[in-house]
């Protein structure tokens, strides 16, 4: 067995055994002496995970627009072939 293989099967473990060790610790979402607040509606958590992301798209896309800048577009080439000189 070579060494890195070793060591990722190592850390992998300890990394298992982690994760299987943080749920009952993660179980509570606060300590017994904080006092409990009131509980948030529904329509808050949503305007929270969706109205803010929403927001920042639309202020972000309006500052593109605002920003954009329209740049030169040469035209297309012409289908004309012109014929050269073989004298100078």
């Amino acid at each position: 067995m070579s060494l890195v293989r070793a060591f990722t099967t190592l850390v992998a473990a300890v990394a298992a055994v982690l994760v299987a060790t943080a749920g009952p610790a993660a179980a509570s979402t606060a300590p017994f002496t904080w006092e409990q607040g009131e509980s948030l509606s529904t329509l808050y958590v949503v305007g929270i995970f969706a109205g803010v992301p929403l927001a920042l798209f639309v202020v972000i896309w309006i500052f593109g627009a605002a920003t954009a800048r329209n740049n030169y577009v040469p035209p297309a080439p012409s289908t004309e072939v012109e014929k050269a000189d073989a004298h100078h």
